[in-house]
């Protein structure tokens, strides 16, 4: 009886679903909304309604920022998914120890000095893209991707300990909760300035307002996104 409820209860879901998805156009058709006035709209008005000269940067921050607002929630909250079950599994591990750890050979000198010469050249160029996301490609998740890799690269090579250097533990947590918590305040800004959450003020007089506050939100993303990255690598390879 059960089943049988269940499978109606599907039935009824999908098919105004199904009929939904018969009314929308073809894909890739011209026709589309999204051909017709929607990406226009954004190709001619986006640098002056939505504070960036990258259209992509106008599209992902401000056109869809709700979107991405929940998709860097997501993300702080996978890591700490991540975390709890990794911790919880460690925890009840009751596997009797399999003796010392195996000692790994030290890295090649040439590898270590390669490391150590660039490491400040990739960082760099990680903050470089963070803070000309708005203005050229990059952004917020890029500049956080290649600065969690530079961050591993040292865990790798240099040892967890001189790699925890770039990220303290006092100011861990922040580090990795600042992309959703550089959001909040750009929309609770928004919100008691201008009447609505993550509403960036359109008048022209405002357009140092609009780029100033969509620079914070890639800050936030690219710091929590290196954090999230590197928290996540250091915790599965903690047992190793």
């Amino acid at each position: 009886m059960k089943r049988a409820l269940t499978i109606a209860m599907l039935v009824v879901i999908a098919i105004p679903l199904l009929y939904a998805m018969s009314q929308l156009p073809p894909h890739g058709s011209a026709t589309s909304p999204a051909y017709t006035h929607i990406a226009p709209r954004y190709l001619e008005h986006g640098p002056e309604e939505a504070g960036a000269e990258n259209v992509v940067t106008d599209v992902i921050l401000n056109y869809r920022g709700f979107d991405t607002n929940g998709e860097v929630t997501v993300i702080f909250t996978s890591l700490a998914a991540v975390l709890a079950v990794l911790l919880a599994g460690r925890k009840g591990d009751e596997r009797p120890a399999r003796g010392p750890a195996p000692v790994s050979a030290p890295a090649s000198v040439v590898v270590t000095f390669v490391v150590r010469l660039l490491a400040p050249f990739v960082t760099l160029f990680a903050v470089y893209v963070i803070i000309n996301g708005h203005v050229s490609p990059g952004g917020g998740f890029q500049g956080g991707t290649v600065f969690g890799a530079l961050v591993i690269l040292m865990t790798v090579v240099l040892g967890r300990s001189v790699a925890e250097k770039l990220q303290p533990l006092q100011v861990r947590p922040i580090l990795q909760a600042a992309a959703p918590l550089a959001f909040v305040a750009v929309g609770l800004l928004g919100l008691l300035l201008f009447g609505d959450y993550l509403l960036l003020p359109q008048a022209e007089a405002f357009a140092w307002v609009r780029s100033s506050w969509l620079m914070v939100i890639e800050i936030g993303i690219g710091v929590g996104g290196a954090a999230i990255i590197s928290a996540i690598f250091w915790q599965m390879g903690a047992d190793r």
